[in-house]
């Protein structure tokens, strides 16, 4: 991760001896008012910095963990107070709950998660006596480095602020990594998934049909979306990991061509030598990997309309020389499909979309599923309508190949024009009979259904939250 992750104010001494005073009158203060118990809830970090981008999230992560656990069981929030100090960021809650419940639960979930050591869960009795974990039956703290008692590590100071400060941020850091790629890169697999299950989708592949494909079925596609889970988190993960200024984002691509190379050979082998999901290990591979970059770099909030611009810049940036291979392709020496139709045409395909930051999918197509999705309510529904627009809308260059150009034109023309005039319930009505023509004709837009996986995970990644409380 990007280093401003660990960056923060460098606080005294006696900065912090006055935060432990303030933190004891605030708890008198609310003791006062005689909860069942008080929670004082704190991280342990190591050093002079205690407030950075990693330390905000862990509290955040604490937070969420205190919060699930008086929701199960069964207690109340009498007052909430929360100190956000460069010393630290504190939270305090007057709770309805016996003090050795919520001292035993909170101790689990310090035993538990993989960064519980680092919070600080402090249970006062109303008598302001502190609830220990020896009495309840559990073991000392233990230190971070070396496994020993944390007391006897601290009394002695057998390591370094500088030692703890290093562990601390590996152990977030890991642990993030981990999880975030993991969850970027599943839900590029469960957009997968959903694109295959869409159905009706003209001359595609789905659960009805095998649409204009004899050497290929769902299940084909659905073991290729597996073998290629590994391949997209690790995508992802090399975008969270690249250190690189946006200049030298290029060199992320290089790092990606190198993964998908090895994709590709453990997609043909899932598959038996089919070519399911070529396409989607270039496409869908850049989009993880730019997501990555997109929180390590910019720190950038998903739910932001920040973090959606970035992912295009981010795209954009690391394709810049993408189109070069380009510029030497002739008739007489294009080698592959998509040179040729270069060459004769000027078409770019995917290789253009993306190097542009895949505008037709983010600042068309995921729009219009959304408005789909809102008047449909269904997923399939926004699903199927989005494709046709990417039919009509864009250059796929697998349906110019099943066909020809001057037939694709036309079918790009023709559905154009419909969907101009047609409500999103009219457009599904043209399904059956584009699925008839396209199968009668051997034709599949393979490009679209990509562009449509692509959507479909751009959508979960909104969509869906990261889960770090376990």
């Amino acid at each position: 991760m990007h280093t401003c992750w660990t960056l923060g104010p460098v606080i005294t001494l006696p900065e912090i001896l006055d935060a432990r005073e303030h933190r004891a009158g605030i708890q008198q203060e609310l003791l006062l008012k005689q909860p069942a118990s008080l929670l004082s809830f704190t991280l342990n970090i190591a050093g002079p910095v205690k407030v950075t981008p990693y330390t905000k999230w862990l509290y955040e992560l604490g937070y969420r963990l205190i919060q699930r656990g008086i929701t199960e069981l069964d207690g109340t929030i009498l007052e909430l107070r929360e100190e956000k100090h460069d010393t630290g960021w504190e939270g305090f809650f007057s709770l309805s709950l016996q003090p050795e419940i919520i001292k035993s639960y909170l101790v689990e979930q310090e035993l538990q998660h993989p960064l519980g050591r680092l919070f600080d869960f402090d249970v006062l009795r109303p008598d302001g006596s502190k609830v220990e974990r020896q009495e309840l039956g559990f073991s000392q703290r233990t230190c971070l480095i070396c496994g020993n008692p944390a007391f006897q590590c601290g009394r002695s100071r057998t390591h370094s602020a500088q030692e703890l400060q290093a562990k601390t941020t590996e152990m977030i850091q890991y642990f993030y990594i981990e999880r975030m790629s993991a969850h970027i890169g599943t839900l590029m697999q469960k957009a997968l998934l959903y694109e295959v299950n869409t159905s009706l989708k003209p001359g595609l592949v789905d659960r009805l049909h095998n649409g204009s494909h004899k050497d290929m079925c769902i299940d084909t596609f659905v073991q290729s979306a597996y073998a290629l889970t590994p391949y997209f988190i690790e995508c992802s993960k090399t975008g969270l990991t690249f250190e690189g200024s946006d200049t030298e984002l290029p060199d992320l691509f290089l790092k990606l061509r190198t993964l998908g190379i090895q994709a590709e050979s453990t997609m043909l082998r899932a598959t038996k030598g089919i070519n399911t999901h070529k396409g989607m290990i270039f496409s869908g591979g850049i989009l993880c990997a730019a997501a990555g970059y997109a929180i390590s770099a910019y720190m950038s909030d998903i739910k932001s309309e920040r973090f959606w611009a970035q992912l295009a810049s981010v795209c954009r940036r690391m394709l810049a020389g993408l189109l070069k291979d380009y510029e030497d392709i002739r008739l007489s020496n294009a080698k592959t499909h998509g040179e040729t139709l270069y060459a004769q045409y000027g078409i770019t395909g995917i290789r253009g979309e993306a190097s542009h930051g895949f505008p037709h999918v983010l600042k068309h197509g995921l729009p219009r599923f959304h408005t789909a999705l809102k008047e449909t309510k269904s997923l399939t529904k926004a699903g199927l309508v989005t494709l046709l627009y990417y039919i009509a809308a864009t250059e796929d260059t697998n349906l110019i190949i099943r066909s020809d150009y001057e037939t694709a034109c036309r079918i790009r023309q023709t559905l154009s024009a419909f969907l101009t005039t047609a409500d999103f319930e009219e457009q599904l009505t043209i399904l059956p009979v584009l699925d008839d023509f396209f199968v009668t004709h051997n034709i599949s837009p393979g490009g679209s259904a990509d562009m449509l996986a692509l959507t479909y995970f751009l959508y979960f990644l909104w969509e869906k939250d990261c889960w770090f409380e376990s």
